[in-house]
């Protein structure tokens, strides 16, 4: 059992949603499921999910969505926790998201289908917000999949409490 002061410092440390499942580790706990048998996402909408959330969290010098399976989270969190109404509107935001990229999308090279990403994005976040609101609930949806999992946690979000050098024995 966490104790209350490891539960604060859960949710100091964490993004979003990903502040929740760090503090309750243990109690609520969500499987990814394997890219290659979703329990929600039918294949094309598993495809978009995916490629999309490798452009948002690419690999770096550090895993990206890809490598700490995001659409698998993400897959298991609608088949798992969410209601019918959720579903249901997910799957609308995700065909929504595929007409405004164009379903070819998916057939892209990385380089262009960065480039068309970038587009919806400015569009979603600058222009039309409303319009794009299926694109950036989903992109929060990355985000907090991307740091509720261990590599998330431990690489990308590093706590700490004093910043800077930090010395017990200082004469005053």
């Amino acid at each position: 059992m966490k104790t209350r002061r490891e539960i604060l410092q859960g949710m100091i440390v964490s993004i979003g949603g990903s502040s929740l499942l760090a503090a309750c580790e243990g109690v609520a706990r969500i499987t990814p499921s394997p890219n290659d048998s979703p329990q929600f996402y039918n294949p094309r909408e598993l495809a978009l999910v995916t490629k999309i959330s490798d452009l948002i969290i690419p690999r770096t010098d550090t895993p990206g969505a890809t490598d700490v399976n995001v659409s698998g989270f993400l897959d298991s969190l609608m088949t798992e926790w969410a209601n019918a109404d959720t579903q249901q509107s997910h799957h609308r935001a995700i065909g929504v998201i595929g007409d405004q990229l164009g379903w070819t999308f998916l057939e892209l090279d990385r380089r262009s289908a960065e480039g068309e990403l970038t587009s919806l994005d400015a569009l979603a976040y600058t222009e039309r917000p409303r319009e794009y609101s299926a694109y950036r609930s989903l992109k929060g949806l990355i985000t907090q999949a991307y740091f509720a999992s261990e590599a998330g946690k431990l690489l990308e979000q590093e706590w700490v409490a004093v910043p800077g050098r930090w010395d017990p024995s200082v004469e005053i």
